[in-house]
Order: C-alpha cells, then structure tokens, then sequence
C-alpha cells in the first residue's frame, strides 16, 4: 500500500455503489409505505355503520402518520443518492491523484541520487580543472527534473485534502438534508397522534403491528442504509439522524404513547419469559450417530460452512445440535466439539418448531441467568452423546445465536475443568469474559457493520472490554454481507486459515491420522 493511499485512506472507505442500491430501497419503501396509507384512507371511506366509527378513526390518523413517514423515507432517498453519486465522483477524482502522485513520490529518490552525482561530477571537474559547462547543465536538468517531481507530489497531496474537504461537505450536505425530511411535519403528526394511540385503545394486535411495520421499519432501514457508509463522516452525520429519528419516535407517541409502548414490550419479554419457565421439557425427534469424511471441518471456515448446513437442515421446524467425537488412528476420543446452530425460527408465539427461536435470542440477551430449552437440548445432547462419560477437552462453536449459546454454555461449572476453546462468529459473548475459566482460547469473527455481535443488552461491564490475555482473541473485518455464515467462513480463512495452537485437537486429520463421528440430535418445543 503506497504512503498516499495510507494517508487519505478515508477517502477509499465509503461504498458508493452498495450505497445507492440501499438508498433506492429506501424509495422503494417509501412506496410501499404510500401504499399503505392509501389502504388505510380506502378503510376510512368504507365505513358504513357508527360500530365501526372508533377503527376508521385510528385509521385515518395511522393514515397521515404513514403519509410523513413516505416524505421521511422519500427525502432521505434522495439525499443518500445524491452523496453516493458526489462520493463517486470524488473517489474517482482521489484514486487518479493518488497514481500520480505515488509515480512522482517513487522518482524522488532517484532524482535526488542523480542530483548527487551530477553534484560530485561537477566538483571533480573543478578539482582537476576541467571545462564545467556540460557538468553545470547536467546538474541543472536534474534539479528541475527533482523540483517538478516534488512539486507533482504536492499537487496530489493538495488534490488529495480537496477531495476530503469535498467529502466532508457534501456529507454535511447528505446530513441537512435528511435532517430536514425527518423533521418536515413533525409538529403536526404529533399534533394528531394521541387521538390515534386513543383510538386504538386496548387492540394490542394493532399497536404491535405498528410498532413492528412502520417504527421498526424506519429504523432499521436507516441503520441498513449506515451499514453501507464507512466513511467516519458520513458515519457521523448518520448518527445525528439516528438521535434525530428517536427524538422523531418521542414526539409521535407523546409520554402518554411512549409509556404504553414501554409497557407493551416489558410485557411481551415477561410473557416470553415466564412461557420459558413454564414450558413443558423439550420432545427429541430423532438420535443417529454419523461418521463421514464430508462431515470432518478441517479449519475454521469448513466449521462454519458445517454450521451452515446445520441451520439448513433444521430450520424453523426443529433444532438439529450435533456433538463431534474426535478420535485418533487409534479410535480413542481425544476431544469433543459441540456444534450449536443459530436463529432459525423467528416468531415469537413459537410453541412446536424450533428451539433456535427468537424467544432463546430475547432470553440470552435479557435473561442470561435463565436456561432456556435450546440450552436444557444442548447439555441432553452431549450427555446422551457421551461426553461426559470422557474426561476429552470440549470446544463450543456456533455462530450468531448459536454463538451465543456456545459462550454461555462455555462457563458452566458443569465443565469448566474441560472446556478449552471457543470459536464463534457474530456473536454477542463479551458479556462471557469475566466468567470464562482460565486458559480457554475464544476466537471471536465480528464484522465491523454487522450489529448482532453488540447485542449483549444485561450482563456486560467495563472489565469485559479490558481483554489483556492473548487466550482472546476477536478479528474484526469489515465486509460485505453484515451477517452470514458463509461471509465468516471466508473471513476466518484470510485471518486463520490453519486452527490456533491448540485448537489443532478438535478437528481430525486428513487420511489415516483420524476420524469424527457425529452425534446429531434434533429437537422441538414441547406440546
């Protein structure tokens, strides 16, 4: 990487492309969210009977709220669109005066060393009396040919802080303007909006349905939309948006509003939790043991690619947790890896499906001290698999969800004498630092613009980010997509792509040097 590059490297870091395909989704919703409010306005003409007077009502204020939320949606669009065409622009603009000026910079020292020997070719003609005429012209060629270089090198260094001055302000621009559709009409929407939440009144379903479709929907879209930004600026200018949404949130609903919502949610996670207690024991489906060549990771990416097809052949219907018994040439089991799949089963009135639900997702978050049935499945699985009739070192391993799992699981008493690594991938666990027993080797993947991984919620302290052990180890890329397990997999072979010292033992060797056989257990909710 040339000096330039390095030094206006921020230059470089925005993704114009993936911005402008994000921006347009934005009006793409904006649309959508037109087209609801139409909906909802053809509700309100449709009413024909007093009975049904308090829905058109709530209607017709969801109605204009859906309204400012399309100008919202809309102006942010074309703000975003315009930076990504101007940050296009720019690049292209910084990527040319960075090949120029690293072609001057690499001259430089050339010319200064034949500056030099013109120098001393000059002296030494003097010293013996010779004519100096051609000597004096050599060195006058090769001192204007060092001063232009110089001067190409500091032309594209002035080129260069344009461009950034250039980038800076048409981000502040980016940044005033979606300031200025978020706020456009927000006065009289909230003007209106109690009459809605009164309007609605006890319909639980219609104010979840709200909160999920259209709140959660603007937020999440400007946090996709920040996800494609890596420039610090831009990043920056976002951040006062996002201040400026929640604000945007505070005023729609009023105290009165914001309350009712708060109580809703607060509601919903002690439903979720006390269901939790409550439920009756996991069913076990199926149990088969499975030995294959196909089913032996060699490396952290074969492992995620393994996770990978776990989530497949699970999904929302049941949880499939596989516990692997590695053994030597011998066949004696010489370390055990317990594989935990992630979030495949996102509703959260699930009561048959998966245990890898957005009800475990809500419980390791909010409930850590809380075993859930996915954990209660995982501790059946590896006792029914046999692992704790061996005294063999234990690796946990899943990534998203199933990372989390595997943290948690990992600082059990029930194996802290054995445990030795954990390796996950966009998972929430430094909440875990502090109670991990000593000595355990955690590898931690976490894409920069991927937020699942700073979930922690309860549980996580100061002490938890001041890691000064090299037994943790966290890599950070930054990449494209946010969250994927393929996307880790790559990412754990460009920084890993043998297993740390150590962790060698939880994957078998090729050919004759060992096998694994595959316990594979699959689990659902209880009925």
């Amino acid at each position: 990487m040339s000096v330039l590059s390095v030094e206006f490297e921020d230059l470089f870091e925005g993704r114009p492309d993936d911005l402008e395909i994000r921006a347009h989704d934005l009006a793409r919703t904006a649309e959508a969210i037109e087209s609801a409010a139409l909906a909802l306005q053809d509700l309100v003409a449709q009413q024909h009977s007093l009975s049904t007077d308090a829905a058109g009502t709530a209607a017709g204020e969801a109605a204009a709220g859906l309204h400012r939320a399309t100008e919202r949606y809309t102006g942010t669009s074309t703000a975003l669109v315009t930076y990504a065409v101007e940050l296009g622009e720019i690049q292209g603009d910084a990527r040319t005066a960075v090949e120029e000026g690293d072609a001057h910079l690499a001259r430089i020292p050339v010319l200064e060393a034949d500056v030099h020997d013109r120098e001393n070719a000059l002296a030494l003609a003097i010293a013996k009396g010779e004519p100096t005429g051609v000597f004096e012209d050599d060195l006058w060629e090769a001192r204007e040919a060092l001063s232009a270089a110089m001067a190409g090198a500091d032309e594209a260094r002035r080129t260069l802080a344009s461009a950034r001055q250039r980038l800076w302000e048409a981000a502040d621009r980016a940044g005033d303007r979606i300031s200025t559709a978020i706020e456009e009409g927000a006065d009289s929407f909230g003007d209106n909006w109690n009459q809605f939440w009164e309007g609605v009144g006890g319909v639980f379903a219609v104010v979840l349905d709200w909160a999920e479709d259209v709140l959660a929907g603007i937020v999440f879209a400007l946090a996709e939309t920040v996800s494609a930004l890596v420039s610090a600026a831009v990043v920056a200018a976002l951040v006062l948006v996002g201040a400026l949404v929640l604000g945007t949130v505070f005023t729609v609903l009023g105290p009165a509003g914001v309350m009712l919502l708060v109580a809703l949610v607060s509601a919903s996670l002690m439903r979720m939790a006390l269901s939790e207690l409550m439920a009756p024991p996991v069913v076990q489906r199926t149990d088969r043991f499975e030995v294959s060549d196909e089913l032996e990771p060699r490396d952290y990416r074969d492992l995620f690619g393994e996770l990978a097809a776990q989530d497949a052949a699970g999904g929302a219907d049941h949880t499939e947790i596989r516990v692997v018994a590695v053994r030597d040439a011998d066949g004696e089991v010489v370390a055990w890896r317990v594989q935990l799949p992630s979030t495949q089963e996102w509703s959260p009135l699930n009561t048959d499906g998966a245990l890898n639900d957005a009800r475990t997702d809500v419980m390791l978050s909010m409930f850590p001290e809380l075993e859930t049935q996915y954990e209660q499945a995982a501790w059946q699985a590896m006792t029914d698999a046999g692992v704790f009739d061996s005294d063999a070192p234990i690796m946990f391993t899943g990534w998203s969800l199933g990372g989390m799992m595997a943290g948690e699981m990992a600082t059990d008493p029930r194996v802290a004498d054995r445990v030795e690594s954990v390796v996950t991938a966009g998972s929430a666990i430094d909440k875990h630092h502090g109670d991990m027993p000593d000595g355990v080797r955690v590898t931690q993947f976490n894409n920069g613009i991927d937020p699942v991984h700073t979930l922690e919620f309860v549980g996580l302290d100061v002490g938890d980010y001041l890691r000064f052990d090299q037994d943790w180890q966290t890599y950070r890329p930054l990449t494209w997509p946010m969250h994927d397990a393929t996307m880790y997999g790559t990412v754990a072979e460009r920084y890993l792509p043998e297993p740390r010292p150590g962790d060698d033992i939880f994957f078998a060797g090729g050919g004759d040097s060992g096998s694994e056989e595959v316990y594979v257990a699959e689990f659902v909710r209880g009925s």
